[in-house]
C-alpha cells in the first residue's frame, strides 16, 4: 500500500507529516479520522469515496475509506442537514473546526471543575475566597463564551453532542447557581453589588 510523506498526500487528508495514512485502488486508511457517518461520501480526483467505518488499520482507529457503489441508496443517504465535505481540503476544515470545539469544551469543563470544588465561604480564608470567587467567575466568563455556539457545535458536530450535551446542558446550570450564590454572598457578607453582568449570567444561562 501507499503511505502517506512529504511527497506523498494522503488522498483523503492531505496528510505528510509521516506515514500513518496508508491506501491503495480499493481502500483508504486515513490516520487522521473524520466527521463523516457511514455511508457518506468524499469526491477525490473526480472520484467517490464512502465512508465506511472508523475501526481500520493496525491501530483500529483509522478511518477507513473505499470506492463507492450506488447498490442500496436507502442504506446509504446521507443527512443532508449537515455539510457533507466534497475535497480533501473541506474535509481537513471541518476536522480543524471539531479539534477547535473539542479544546473549548475541554477548558470549560476544566473551569467547572475547579468552581465545582471551591471550598465553602463561610469556613474559607480571606485568600480563599477571592479564589473562590475568581474560580467562579471564569467558569462563568468561559459558559458565557460558549452558550451561544452551543446549537452550532452540535448541529456541525452530532459526535461531540451525543459525547457532551447533556453534561454542558447541566454543568451551566450549575454555573449559574454558582454565580447566584456568590452574588448573594457578596451582597448579604461582605456588602457588596453584585454586577450587574454578573447577575444576567445567572438568570440568562
Amino acid at each position: 500500500m501507499n503511505a502517506s510523506g512529504r511527497n506523498n498526500a494522503c488522498p483523503a487528508c492531505g496528510r505528510t507529516k509521516d506515514a500513518d495514512c496508508r491506501w491503495d485502488d480499493g481502500k483508504i486508511l486515513c490516520h487522521t479520522g473524520t466527521d463523516l457517518k457511514p455511508g457518506d461520501t468524499l469526491t477525490i480526483a473526480g472520484q467517490k469515496w464512502a465512508f465506511i467505518h472508523h475501526h481500520g488499520g493496525f491501530s483500529g482507529i483509522a478511518a477507513v475509506f473505499k470506492p463507492h457503489r450506488d447498490r442500496n441508496r436507502e442504506k446509504w443517504k446521507r443527512d443532508l442537514r449537515r455539510p457533507i465535505p466534497n475535497s480533501p481540503a473541506q474535509l481537513l476544515a471541518i476536522q480543524q473546526k471539531r479539534s477547535h470545539w473539542s479544546d473549548v469544551l475541554d477548558q470549560f469543563f476544566a473551569a467547572f471543575d475547579a468552581a465545582w470544588n471551591v471550598p465553602d465561604f463561610y469556613s474559607a480564608t480571606p485568600d480563599q475566597v477571592t479564589a473562590a470567587f475568581a474560580a467562579i467567575d471564569d467558569a462563568r466568563n468561559k459558559a458565557a463564551a460558549l452558550a451561544p455556539h452551543l446549537s452550532a457545535i452540535w448541529h456541525e458536530h452530532p459526535d461531540l453532542k451525543q459525547l457532551h450535551r447533556l453534561r454542558v446542558k447541566a454543568f451551566l446550570k450549575h454555573i449559574a447557581d454558582m454565580a447566584e450564590d456568590v452574588c448573594r454572598f457578596k451582597e448579604q457578607d461582605l456588602g457588596t453589588p453584585c454586577p450587574v453582568a454578573v447577575q444576567a449570567i445567572a438568570e440568562g444561562l
